[in-house]
């Protein structure tokens, strides 16, 4: 047993090689199958600074996957490491779907099995035996290059969107400071549900963070808003209240106003203003 171990190992060495030995000629395939097409990374009229990139990535995507039928794993475990961080990297650099990676690895995999077929006709001392571990190593080998690749890329593109998600609401709903414990949260555009949650939930968090005192939340740039909304922006004003931040609202147009009132929504214990200014000389800014 011990025997047949060492004779398939050094089968499974000589195959490792031979694919690395010929890994020019199966990348030189993969790139001349390649179709003209508008806008991936993979079409044959790709520009010459990322084909320059892909082939070297191509390349070592082969090498790679010879390294997987090595008997000791390790150079394997190095290089999926390796290629799985450069190829998610530049793929999110380039904006490529991920669709098209996966299919331009089936390629690379029918190219490298066709290598494989000629290799085993050629080869006197491989059996069916040989080739069917080989098969079994093989798609064993592309599919963990897959689940890597598939696994890394939807959590970098994950935590990417989670920080413009961020950005956007730091942009949204600002807190601005303009003096000791006085701030002022600009209202811009139209308000929905998913926005006026967003508010109640995080304004009251950035207020208590910053040491705000006063807050003039401003409706002057916001547009109509309906009675689902009001009655949000109703709520944050209580909640800045139970945390004792003085709320002062400006800038409220007649059909908020209104929309406020026909909800019942006592907004007589704020302070309100007609404009911005206003607001903030009452809160003794400037003075």
């Amino acid at each position: 047993m011990a025997m047949e171990e060492k004779e398939l190992e050094k089968k499974d060495q000589a195959l490792y090689e031979a694919i690395r030995l010929n890994a020019a000629d199966i990348s030189k395939k993969w790139f001349e199958a390649r179709q003209k097409t508008d806008r991936s990374v993979y079409a044959k009229n790709a520009g010459s600074v990322i084909q320059k990139e892909l082939k070297e990535q191509h390349l070592f995507t082969i090498y790679t996957i010879a390294s997987g039928f090595l008997p000791d794993q390790t150079l394997f475990e190095q290089n999926l490491k390796e290629w799985t961080e450069i190829v998610v990297n530049t793929r999110l650099e380039w904006d490529t779907p991920i669709y098209e990676v996966i299919e331009a690895l089936n390629k690379t995999r029918n190219l490298i099995w066709d290598f494989i077929t000629e290799y085993s006709l050629e080869k006197e001392d491989i059996d069916k035996k040989d080739i069917l571990n080989w098969s079994a190593v093989y798609h064993s080998i592309l599919d963990t290059l897959i689940i890597e690749f598939s696994t890394r890329y939807y959590y970098l593109t994950r935590s990417r969107l989670q920080g413009q998600e961020q950005l956007i609401e730091e942009i949204d709903a600002p807190v601005i400071p303009v003096s000791k414990r006085i701030a002022i949260l600009p209202l811009i555009g139209a308000m929905d549900e998913k926005r006026a949650k967003s508010l109640l939930e995080s304004i009251p968090v950035k207020c208590a963070k910053q040491q705000v005192g006063h807050l003039v939340i401003d409706f002057s740039g916001m547009k109509v808003i309906d009675t689902f909304v009001a009655n949000q922006l109703f709520g944050l004003t209580q909640s800045l209240q139970l945390l004792g931040i003085q709320t002062v609202v400006s800038g409220m147009r007649p059909e908020t106003a209104q929309t406020a009132i026909q909800l019942g929504l006592d907004f007589s214990r704020l302070e309100t203003f007609h404009g911005l200014p206003q607001a903030l000389t009452y809160l003794g800014v400037g003075k």
